[in-house]
């Protein structure tokens, strides 16, 4: 209130104002009083709101109801989010592993089979299978069998996880029916280290089969090694190599972690020669569908040529994957040197890995270019007589 309107609401009291002065100051007086009654008015309905306990109820509500809303508003756009970037993932996921010729799912899965095939005497049996899985992933398995006799064993399984092109570490699960302890090889002129089976094989009785890895008692070629088992009641499976750092190793000259071939070439993708082709239309967006029918090339056996020769471009193919070779075996296979080492030295052969009946692989005791033997698998009688 100005000094001005409190001077003439004293000279009104006073009634000291007249005419013109005093109509202009009563009808300012009457504004003033219609502001009054509108601000005492929105008081009582304020606080008769604030008294009222419905309608607080009812804004407590709404209010409730509101912040509900925003909530699921939220989940459902991180959810559409996340649904947007799985779907995204997945599509640019089995791009990324199906290209190229071959393709890396192929690329991959060679390199665990043929990883297998030359550290792990049995690991030509199977294949290794693969899926793509959200998230940019790729999971690697197969089944880890043994022969035994003509019997293929499934003693466990293998898992491997990919993130692109990085390789996991491989899990392997195995079972009941896997020996407990692991056979070895030993390289000529080392001695026995006091581990042979041949009493165990006397005492297992007709009608058995057993695997089992032996050793030589001097480094043999490996026609040398195919011919000495040629005639005998029995299979050679896998020979193991002599690639320059066996006798040296860590381990002198008892070999838990040997390198080596089977008794067949060791085909690669490459190798095989298409005999029928096929295209046809059904493609995606009026693509064509391409199917071939291929084999294997002409293969003598025993030709120690061949089985060479596709052992050392199976070593280099490791080569150029060696990392992930490495984590396949969990040691570091050193393909460079052992490679230049064969080419040099050529091959040689201090074991093998065999399967037949019982008794007849008892007969080897009496062969002087044996040394040792080790059991490995034994199974009930399951053999055709060669």
């Amino acid at each position: 209130m100005s000094d001005e309107f409190r001077k003439k609401l004293a000279s009104y009291e006073k009634g000291e104002l007249t005419g013109q002065e005093l109509e202009d100051f009563e009808k300012e007086l009457d504004k003033l009083e219609s502001y009054q009654e509108y601000l005492q008015q929105n008081d009582q309905q304020e606080l008769q709101a604030a008294s009222d306990p419905v309608k607080e109820k009812k804004q407590k509500k709404i209010l409730r109801r509101g912040k509900w809303k925003a909530r699921f508003q939220t989940a459902v756009t991180a959810l559409g989010i996340f649904l947007a970037f799985t779907l995204c993932s997945v599509i640019f996921t089995g791009i990324y592993y199906s290209w190229g010729e071959p393709d890396r799912m192929e690329v991959n899965s060679t390199i665990i089979d043929q990883t297998l095939t030359v550290t792990n005497p049995y690991g030509y049996l199977g294949g290794t299978s693969t899926n793509t899985k959200a998230y940019f992933g790729m999971e690697a398995s197969r089944d880890l069998n043994k022969r035994v006799g003509d019997e293929q064993l499934n003693v466990g399984e293998m898992k491997v996880d990919f993130l692109f092109s990085l390789m996991g570490v491989p899990e392997e699960q195995y079972y009941g029916t896997v020996s407990a302890q692991q056979p070895a090889f030993v390289y000529p002129g080392r001695g026995s280290r006091g581990m042979s089976d041949w009493k165990q094989l006397e005492d297992l009785p007709e009608g058995t089969v057993v695997s089992a890895y032996v050793s030589f008692s001097e480094l043999m070629d490996t026609k040398e090694v195919i011919d000495s088992f040629a005639g005998k009641n029995m299979d050679l499976l896998w020979m193991a190599v002599d690639t320059g750092i066996e006798k040296s190793g860590s381990s002198e000259g008892i070999i838990f972690e040997p390198l080596g071939f089977p008794s067949f070439p060791i085909w690669h993708e490459d190798d095989f020669i298409v005999t029928d082709r096929k295209v046809e239309d059904g493609g995606w967006f009026g693509g064509k569908v391409v199917s071939e029918g291929s084999e294997s090339p002409e293969y003598e056996e025993g030709d120690q040529e061949v089985l060479h020769k596709q052992f050392l471009k199976t070593l280099a193919f490791l080569e150029e994957n060696e990392s992930k070779a490495n984590k396949m075996v969990f040691h570091e296979l050193e393909l460079s040197s052992r490679i230049a080492y064969l080419k040099k030295e050529g091959f040689q052969h201090y074991g093998a890995v065999i399967t037949g009946p019982t008794k007849k692989i008892l007969e080897l005791q009496d062969e002087g270019w044996i040394t040792d033997l080790e059991v490995d698998e034994v199974s009930f009688w399951n053999w055709t007589n060669r």
